[in-house]
């Protein structure tokens, strides 16, 4: 039989290279041929399977002819590669990418992972993504949701049926990458604590520094850096002038961003993310959990999910700086052998819910069940008995 090709498409080459990797890895490895499709960006050259740029596709044009043009551009692409299947990430490419493999004719896979801005952002969605999010998933073989919250939402306003809808715990994560390093490796004394992700405000990144800095006003002893940087393309992103200030207060240490947290992970005893960004379910936060970090986070959709309440991290309403203080203060009043005990319970349950040894088969299983249906409704229909 020949191998039938799995296509991939995103809004970034950077989206494929830092989330789908094992993805495509288990793919290829039960001999899938897997094609990746996004616009170009500094990680095209590191993705180590067929990759095509998309010319057309911007995360950040509104333009009507613009959107037009990467519709255009993916049914060609779709029509050129033939796919046993394609699988949409992010906003555009679910709804631009569904509407083209519907005239292009082929399955489609759409993956939700989370419903992305909040407040004012929130209900430009509800008027706008909402309807055109119905109109293009209506044709989809599964959808696919990393949290109840999301599936529940679609399901509600009649964007995504019963039928459709599938709940995979997360994006996955590698806990052999990410895990505690050797004994040898000590943490400071002093506790610490990282907020890793884009600086944008309805990730939380106001609240932290404004909890920080009241600490800092108590005379609290502890650490609190930043490992992240500015999302030109996205309206809720942190000004430079606001960071320089921050810069300049010496309350928090910014490193910029970083293509591997790891080394950043190791040094703290705590990942704080005070998002009302409605998430997926943040990788960041796994990544920290692997490696047996206490969570901080807030009690909204998606981000609940990682935490157990008191056994690795802590729950708070969004855009409460001051409790995030007190949670903070909290931590800090913990002895070091219940940080630690913390810590491996987050391990415990990441390898337990989201690692990629329980998502990757999941989503495994979904593509042969897709690929399975569109034989089925391929094969010739027997006459029916008189």
């Amino acid at each position: 039989m020949p191998t039938k090709k799995i296509l991939l498409v995103a809004n970034t080459a950077w989206n494929l290279w830092n989330y789908r990797q094992a993805l495509i890895r288990t793919l290829q490895t039960n001999g899938y041929e897997v094609v990746l499709a996004a616009p170009d960006d500094r990680f095209s050259p590191l993705l180590e399977t067929t990759f095509v740029p998309l010319r057309h596709l911007s995360r950040r044009s509104f333009s009507v002819f613009q959107n037009l043009r990467a519709l255009l551009e993916l049914y060609r692409l779709f029509r050129l590669e033939r796919p046993a299947a394609v699988l949409l990430y992010t906003i555009k490419p679910n709804i631009l990418g569904n509407i083209a493999a519907r005239l292009a004719g082929t399955p489609a896979i759409s993956i939700v992972e989370g419903l992305g801005y909040s407040g004012t952002s929130a209900e430009r969605w509800r008027r706008l993504a909402a309807p055109l999010y119905r109109l293009a998933l209506q044709s989809a073989r599964r959808v696919v949701f990393l949290n109840r919250d999301d599936a529940q939402e679609f399901f509600l306003k009649k964007i995504v049926s019963a039928v459709q809808s599938r709940i995979i715990p997360g994006p996955g994560v590698d806990t052999n990458h990410f895990r505690t390093p050797s004994t040898v490796h000590r943490l400071p004394s002093t506790v610490s604590f990282l907020f890793c992700g884009r600086l944008l405000s309805e990730k939380g990144i106001r609240e932290f520094v404004a909890a920080a800095r009241e600490l800092r006003q108590t005379g609290a002893i502890a650490g609190f850096c930043v490992v992240g940087s500015p999302d030109s393309g996205n309206p809720s992103s942190i000004e430079p002038d606001e960071i320089s200030v921050w810069q300049q207060e010496g309350i928090v240490s910014f490193n910029g961003a970083a293509d591997d947290v790891r080394p950043h992970l190791a040094e703290v005893h705590v990942l704080v993310l005070p998002s009302y960004y409605r998430e997926g379910v943040p990788r960041s936060v796994l990544e920290a959990m692997a490696m047996e970090k206490i969570i901080v986070t807030t009690d909204t959709p998606g981000c609940r999910d990682t935490v157990d309440e008191g056994e690795n991290g802590f729950l708070l309403p969004p855009r409460r700086a001051d409790l995030l203080a007190q949670i903070m203060l909290r931590i800090l009043d913990l002895s070091p052998d219940k940080r630690t005990n913390m810590g491996r319970y987050s391990r415990e349950k990441v390898i337990r819910e989201f690692s990629d040894a329980v998502v990757l088969p999941q989503f495994l299983a979904l593509i042969r069940d897709v690929l399975a249906e569109t034989e089925a409704l391929r094969m010739p229909q027997s006459p029916s008995e008189p």
